[in-house]
């Protein structure tokens, strides 16, 4: 009887212990914001047409932002397998002057995304596509200044499925997302990005990037099998504990 005890405790134990659930260090208090997996990319051209960007996820206007941002902005991302997009739609700079827009991705390896709209026409560094445009949106129909960019995954340090910290700080002569020449206004992202906390990882914000919603053939393997198969693991260790139970009480021929 005192093995019977013993041996219905263990499965016990370990059933519920499949049952209890996994525990996840808390969630950051940084900012989050996604890219969505897309099969069709944008046309980087300058232009926002209705239809094309879908995917808002940076809104920059009043009241949360003081007098001294372009409002209002409104920032879009999506990605396929090798690229990010990213389309700054900012009707809030109606002026074609000389301005500038900035991406940050890597707090540990920064790499800069730039683009200058001078009166020598645009010009950016690095090996990634992009373009500033003057014109209306589905935002507004008031000419203003817009931006698209087609980043590769390899120049950032990132691929889809995966978080990479992302900002748009001022800091010294590096404009922000975007810069307006005519007001001289920045958008920093997040709110207050700027040199006193610009080495604080927690001041940045953090970008999820998009994978398919499912790979080839349609079958998505679990990210964490324990949990999805514990409620069996439990129901057959009680399943052999009554058996066994049942065996040993069974008398004998």
């Amino acid at each position: 009887m005192q093995q019977i005890r013993l041996l219905m405790l263990a499965v016990f134990l370990i059933s519920a212990a499949c049952l209890v659930p996994p525990t996840y260090a808390p969630l950051s208090s940084r900012p989050v914001i996604s890219s969505e997996w897309t099969s069709r990319p944008p046309v980087i051209d300058g232009r926002f047409v209705a239809g094309e960007w879908s995917n808002l996820q940076i809104a920059i206007q009043g009241p949360s932002y003081p007098d001294s941002y372009v409002k209002p902005t409104f920032v879009y991302f999506m990605n396929d397998n090798i690229r990010l997009y990213v389309l700054v739609d900012a009707p809030g700079d109606a002026t074609d002057g000389s301005d500038e827009c900035l991406l940050v991705f890597g707090f540990e390896q920064r790499v800069y995304v730039e683009i200058t709209n001078a009166l020598g026409g645009t010009q950016y560094h690095g090996d990634f596509d992009a373009a500033a445009g003057y014109d209306s949106s589905p935002n507004s129909a008031t000419p203003h200044k817009i931006y698209e960019f087609s980043i590769p995954f390899s120049l950032i340090n990132a691929q889809p499925g995966q978080p990479i910290d992302f900002g748009s700080p001022f800091i010294g002569k590096h404009p922000s997302m975007p810069y307006d020449s005519e007001t001289q206004n920045d958008n920093v992202w997040p709110l207050g990005l700027n040199f006193d906390n610009y080495n604080n990882v927690e001041a940045w914000g953090i970008l999820r990037i998009g994978e398919p919603a499912s790979p080839v053939g349609g079958f998505v393997e679990p990210v964490n099998k324990l949990s999805i198969i514990a409620p069996y693991l439990a129901l057959f260790g009680t399943i052999a504990a009554v058996a066994v139970v049942v065996t040993l009480k069974k008398p004998e021929n």
